[in-house]
């Protein structure tokens, strides 16, 4: 589809690569592509550069809550990976915290937790008066045999600071 212009600028030029979000909806294909280029570049030695390039797209393009599961996805996805410290991708999800998010990472742990979703609850428990249910998750995911060893160990360790 041809955009017309507007100001004498060229909108086809100015939108092309951009995400568009149409009333006030993601779209999901577009925010896939982005999460799919992370996801494909995870081996890179460019893979920092890339993720923060991609997150920044998200940030400008798709900074809504639906954008947090799919990022979770990918790190279910990749459950070992070193996504940062915390990293681009937990910067923008925590945005969300107190308007959702916690919601989408407790779905996202029962699903598969990983090192860094882990990571990601421990820093929620920090900064919550009521920690009993995340300290539960932990527990759970700490004796589960069904996930890798590093994943119980790591949910052991959190556990264990408190």
């Amino acid at each position: 589809m041809k955009l017309k212009t507007i100001n004498g600028n060229d909108l086809n030029k100015h939108l092309e690569g951009k995400i568009l979000i149409c009333r006030g909806k993601i779209n999901m294909n577009e925010l896939e592509l982005i999460i799919k280029k992370i996801e494909d570049n995870i081996d890179s030695d460019d893979f920092e550069m890339i993720m923060i390039e991609c997150i920044d797209d998200i940030k400008s393009n798709y900074n809504q809550l639906d954008s947090v599961q799919p990022l979770l996805q990918l790190m279910e996805r990749n459950p070992l990976t070193y996504f940062g410290s915390p990293g681009e991708i937990v910067h923008f999800v925590e945005t969300f915290y107190k308007k959702g998010y916690e919601e989408k990472l407790i779905s996202s742990l029962k699903r598969m937790p990983t090192v860094h979703t882990i990571w990601m609850l421990h820093r929620i428990i920090n900064g919550t008066d009521n920690p009993e249910y995340y300290l539960n998750l932990l527990k759970q995911i700490s004796e589960n045999k069904y996930y890798d060893k590093e994943i119980r160990e790591e949910a052991a360790h959190f556990l264990s600071m408190h």
